[in-house]
């Protein structure tokens, strides 16, 4: 029971990730249509086979699927080819349920193709126990080895190179954020109702809080859909949702938070959270400076999160980055949650999705109303790397350092406008 409870929730991991693109004699498939009722028909055949343990039955599913793919048209074939592998990796657990090690062996390198398309390496680590009769081998060992190179978030975070604090500061722009009484961050205050969000909520953390939740409520999570036309500010921006027929994705809610923070005099950054290599996506959060404990505390509109350590204290961006490398404790606020729909699991957020996306970091070097539209054309980004690491995924005018201490310096209040 237990296992079959596993198996379902591999078929979630595997196809559910697929949408709708998830009949077992080879078949003339020319569209897309006839191949999602192929999917959808071989999927449900396999789950029964799962559930009934008719594993033997199971493998002819799987064998017949990849057969099928490679008969598709070439349009098909490139938009779907990953499909025989993800199958060829349900036909390794078929063997291996059968104890048929060598037909188990030949299948997985199949789904693993070259690291290409192929299985990854959290659904390997997610069931182990099925593929008990492939460990010690060899070859599967070695798979397994290139997969954790490039799929174990958490192992590849914890081998990045240490920072290098040797940044001299005259040597870059200075950070700064727009004081609160500027005229569009005035409006934001009104707009927002921002004076009844903090009302009563006490401590300046609290207040932090109330907003952080405040903004989550008021605007969804949208990341299938690009964020509005006419700049990217949080009126703007707030107002393309405000019929509920759409949300922002986590670089627009974190840009609404922001200036709520700003609007409110509490010194804030959007932060870009970038993994080693782009896979799939990146996280945008913020960093929000806390003058009463001295430090800039993490916080995700996306997924109403924040980080404190075991003795409830919060967290920064860069003291959670330090103990997913370290393996010190974390934990994560009960309240987290996605759309007020799903609650989030520290698993799966801080030491997968998390771990994946804090392998170097972006930000804006000045902050105010409107910024990243203010900012095209300018050299105003900056982005800490571990030492050693270039990407190509960075525009080649943005600023790289390799000092952690230089870019989570304090802000300082001078002149109506706060500076670093």
């Amino acid at each position: 029971m237990k296992q079959m409870k596993r198996m379902k929730q591999l078929w979630l991991l595997l196809f559910l990730l697929a949408g709708n693109v998830l009949y077992a004699q080879t078949q003339k498939i020319t569209t897309e249509e006839q191949f999602n009722a192929f999917i959808n028909e071989q999927s449900a055949q396999l789950m029964a086979a799962y559930e009934q343990e008719t594993y033997a039955k199971g493998s002819d599913i799987c064998r017949a699927v990849m057969t099928q793919v490679e008969t598709l048209p070439a349009g098909l074939k490139e938009k779907y080819g990953w499909q025989k592998y993800n199958f060829a990796f349900h036909l390794t657990l078929c063997l291996c349920l059968q104890n048929k090690k060598e037909e188990a062996l030949e299948a997985f390198k199949i789904a693993y193709n070259n690291g290409k398309d192929g299985v990854l390496y959290s659904a390997v680590k997610g069931y182990e126990e099925i593929l008990k009769p492939l460990h010690g081998d060899p070859a599967y060992e070695a798979i397994v080895r290139q997969l954790r190179e490039t799929g174990d978030y958490l192992y590849i975070l914890q081998q990045a190179p240490a920072y290098t604090r040797t940044t001299r500061p005259d040597t870059l722009p200075r950070f700064s954020y727009a004081a609160p009484d500027d005229p569009d961050l005035a409006r934001v205050r009104q707009y927002f109702r921002l004076d009844s969000v903090i009302s009563g909520a006490g401590d300046e953390i609290s207040k932090i809080k109330n907003v952080l939740t405040y903004i989550h409520n008021l605007i969804r999570h949208d990341g299938q859909n690009p964020n509005p036309e006419g700049g990217m500010n949080a009126i703007n921006m707030a107002e393309a949702c405000k019929d509920g027929s759409r949300g922002l994705n986590c670089r627009g809610l974190a840009t609404v938070l922001n200036e709520c923070y700003l609007a409110l005099g509490i010194p804030s950054r959007v932060v870009t959270c970038m993994p080693k290599t782009f896979v799939g996506d990146c996280h945008v959060i913020n960093a929000v400076y806390s003058s009463s404990l001295g430090k800039w505390l993490w916080m995700d509109p996306t997924n109403n999160a924040w980080v404190t350590d075991d003795a409830g204290n919060l967290l920064s961006i860069r003291e959670v980055r330090e103990r997913l490398r370290d393996g010190r404790p974390l934990v994560l606020n009960e309240e987290a949650n996605w759309n007020n729909e799903n609650k989030v699991r520290i698993e799966d957020y801080l030491y997968n999705y998390m771990a994946k996306n804090l392998y170097y970091l972006g930000c804006w070097t000045r902050y105010e109303f409107n910024t990243e539209s203010n900012g095209h054309g300018e050299k105003l980004y900056v982005n800490l790397m571990p030492t050693g690491f270039d990407t190509t995924q960075e525009n080649p005018r943005n600023w790289r350092v390799n000092d952690d201490v230089w870019f989570w310096q304090a802000p300082i209040i001078k002149n109506k406008a706060r500076k670093e």
